[in-house]
């Protein structure tokens, strides 16, 4: 059973219920209560994790030249306050390991550092406290840790990781000052704050009385299922307080509201996100991707971090202490328009091949976006120039040449060539033939990427291959099984075999097998074969020039082996009828739609029929022809 709860602003009674996400400071929750509900385990971080903490904090405290808004950043706590009329408490949904450590770490700095006096006499600050519901000892145990306790296994875990700690302090040299820095990063304001700058934390705060927090703590820590991002952001834009109690506040939060949930479910729509993206999105939301984008193309020169949480900072970065509505009205204005641009790219069937083609080769959407929105007005002529220009550098290599005067220009790749400009090369052909074809009204077709991308049942990255459509070779075949195959498939896809040789092939199969005799027989009826279908009197450069090459998956490529023209041509159909993606160049060349040869065989006719329409649908991409 799959249990999900929409943590950021549930919809109730035609409004969002104003759930509030906000950045503290470790200092700000000095003083506050918490309690742990009986439906959460005990405190179990390990020496690793404790230690982790502790070189991350310490690593940022000593950091040079930190910039005036950087910090240091922990994972979320989620709480709910508890309706209590004696005491301000919350209930912690997910942050108990980390709220423990942090107490259990005071703790230590008290006794080491403040020679047990209390925070308050120094600091003028409580430390706050975490009540266990089925655990009541605990709390008290947090204030005395003792080195070995009996018979409790939460006591044990506790004093194992004040024990990580002492040892982690005690590795360290000048082991005052070190204590002196991680503390200054804990108790300090952010007014106050040293040159060991702060510790802050993601608190979000769920405000909707009707969220159950039984259900919200299954969501969360089921496969261990952290807050994402984009559920983290969405409550930085649509919590109340950014828009205020009247009627015309509530329609401007439901305005965005209704937006976010246009864009993600475009977002989610598998061809928008394959033409953009290389991989799946192992994320429950795909908006992520242009918050992402966002961030990853600011120079902004606070250091926001690297982790999973990276984004969200550099939005409650923007956004401030006290967002006025400008500022949130220019921040969704922005995501809006950078959303209304890639739906623009995906709509323009021309546009839409160019730029899945570079995000193909590994251009970022960052750079593309950057050329192609950097001048103040680019008509869509411009656009398409700026794409081909983009294009070309994938090619730059490449060259035209010619043997002699008399002989026409032609694309200097062969299958001797690098197989990842091979692999371009065929890629683009297909798309750039969609486009020509959609550009004449012949051919309204979007390439699909996700099934160039994706194998069968989307399970893994496909492997392409660039293929002989007339076999390089025709060595004979090395066991006597394939052999057989071979002439099984010969005689299944040659019509019209002369009696006496059709008779030779069944001698064959009938034969035992006997490698150094069956091996000369084999030779000799291939040959006799390969003569029957034409394929006998092919050059080796013309077979191994681009005319004689296509795209194929490496799993249809490597399974019919040196077959001949007319068994490759077959099992291609075969594979098509089954839902195998083959790339409508491909099919087109195996079905003979590009020389007009309706017959079942390859020739060199054949050959440079498709080399001409190769080189001249991708003549646009490539240098201006030369002489090499």
């Amino acid at each position: 059973m799959i249990i999900w709860i929409e943590l950021s602003n549930i919809k109730k009674n035609g409004k969002y219920m104003d759930n509030y996400i906000d950045l503290k400071p470790i200092s700000k929750l000095l003083g506050m209560t918490f309690f742990i509900p009986s439906y959460q385990r005990g405190y179990r971080w390990t020496k690793e994790q404790v230690t982790d903490l502790l070189d991350d904090i310490y690593a940022f405290s000593k950091k040079k030249n930190k910039s005036e808004k950087e910090f240091y950043c922990l994972q979320p706590i989620i709480v709910k306050k508890r309706d209590r009329s004696d005491i301000d408490e919350y209930e912690v949904i997910d942050g108990q390991q980390r709220l423990t450590t942090i107490r259990i770490l005071f703790s230590y700095l008290i006794e080491y550092h403040l020679n047990n006096e209390s925070l308050e006499e120094n600091y003028d600050k409580k430390l706050y406290t975490i009540n266990y519901e089925t655990r009541t000892d605990s709390s008290d145990f947090l204030d005395k840790i003792e080195d070995d306790p009996d018979n409790n296994i939460d006591f044990y875990h506790i004093a194992q990781a004040y024990k990580c700690i002492s040892e982690w302090f005690n590795n360290k040299e000048k082991k005052r000052q070190v204590r002196e820095k991680i503390l200054n990063t804990l108790v300090l304001e952010e007014e106050d704050k040293e040159e060991e700058g702060i510790v802050q934390v993601i608190w979000y705060e769920i405000k909707d009385d009707n969220t159950n927090s039984i259900d919200t703590f299954i969501r969360i820590n089921l496969g261990k299922i952290a807050l994402t991002n984009a559920e983290l952001i969405k409550a930085l834009f649509l919590q109340e307080r950014n828009f205020g109690n009247d009627d015309i506040a509530k329609l401007k939060q439901l305005e965005i509201a209704q937006k976010w949930d246009r864009i993600e479910n475009q977002m989610q729509e598998e061809n928008f996100w394959w033409f953009l993206n290389k991989e799946e999105n192992k994320s429950s939301s795909h908006i992520e991707f242009i918050f992402d984008m966002i961030c990853n193309s600011d120079d902004i020169k606070e250091d926001i971090g690297n982790d999973n949480n990276r984004t969200f900072r550099y939005y409650a970065y923007r956004f401030g202490n006290n967002p006025d509505h400008n500022t949130i009205k220019n921040l969704w204005s922005e995501i809006e328009t950078k959303f209304e641009i890639l739906l623009e790219w995906y709509l323009n069937v021309e546009w839409y091949h160019y730029i899945g083609f570079l995000i193909y080769c590994d251009r970022s959407i960052q750079e593309i976006m950057h050329f192609l929105t950097n001048d103040s007005i680019l008509t869509k002529e411009d656009v398409t120039i700026k794409l081909i220009d983009e294009i070309k550098k994938e090619f730059k290599h490449i060259k035209w040449i010619r043997k002699d005067e008399e002989e026409d220009f032609h694309i200097n790749l062969t299958y001797d060539s690098k197989k990842e400009d091979l692999g371009k090369f065929f890629l683009l052909f297909n798309l750039e033939y969609i486009n020509q074809q959609s550009a004449n009204k012949t051919l309204i077709y979007y390439f699909p990427f996700k099934s160039f991308k994706v194998g069968k049942g989307n399970k893994t990255l496909l492997a392409w291959d660039i293929e002989h459509v007339n076999s390089a070779t025709e060595n004979s075949l090395e066991t006597f099984e394939d052999q057989k195959e071979w002439l099984k498939n010969a005689q299944k896809d040659i019509t019209e075999i002369p009696q006496d040789l059709n008779q030779s092939i069944e001698l064959f199969l009938n034969t035992s097998k006997n490698k150094d005799k069956t091996k000369e027989k084999f030779e000799a009826l291939q040959n006799e074969i390969i003569k029957l279908a034409k394929e006998h009197d092919i050059p080796d450069d013309l077979k191994n020039c681009i005319g004689n090459l296509t795209l194929l998956d490496a799993g249809t490529n490597r399974g019919y082996g040196n077959s001949l023209f007319s068994t490759k041509r077959r099992i291609i159909i075969e594979k098509d009828k089954e839902g195998t993606f083959i790339p409508l160049c491909t099919k087109n060349v195996f079905l003979k739609y590009f020389d007009g040869n309706v017959q079942s065989q390859w020739t060199k006719e054949d050959i440079e029929a498709y080399r001409k329409i190769l080189e001249n649908t991708m003549a646009k991409f490539l240098p201006n022809k030369e002489t090499e």
